[in-house]
């Protein structure tokens, strides 16, 4: 059986995107260009995001990291009042 393959500490991975379709819609101005893995020093590994970007001045690659075994934060409780449950709209 095949060992999933993992980073070296201090080096990373980026693939070209199969799910970018490049044909205006809006999901699709959202979707990563690339995406990966890269491991950091204490070797923890970090999900990466690549996002080509375009303005007057050229073309560049923005870079997002984010750890996939962090948990989300909370957001604090909304103040809401519970409402009875009944058919009438009013």
């Amino acid at each position: 059986m095949a060992e999933k393959y993992r980073n070296l500490p201090q080096t990373g991975s980026l693939f070209k995107s199969k799910f970018k379709t490049n044909d205006g819609s809006e999901e699709d101005e959202t979707r990563e260009d690339y995406y990966g893995t890269y491991v950091d020093i204490n070797d923890k590994e970090w999900k990466l995001k690549g996002y080509i970007n375009k303005s007057e001045y050229g073309t560049w690659l923005k870079i997002k990291t984010f750890d996939p075994n962090a948990k989300p934060k909370q957001s604090e409780p909304v103040n809401q009042q519970e409402e009875p449950e009944d058919d009438i709209p009013f």
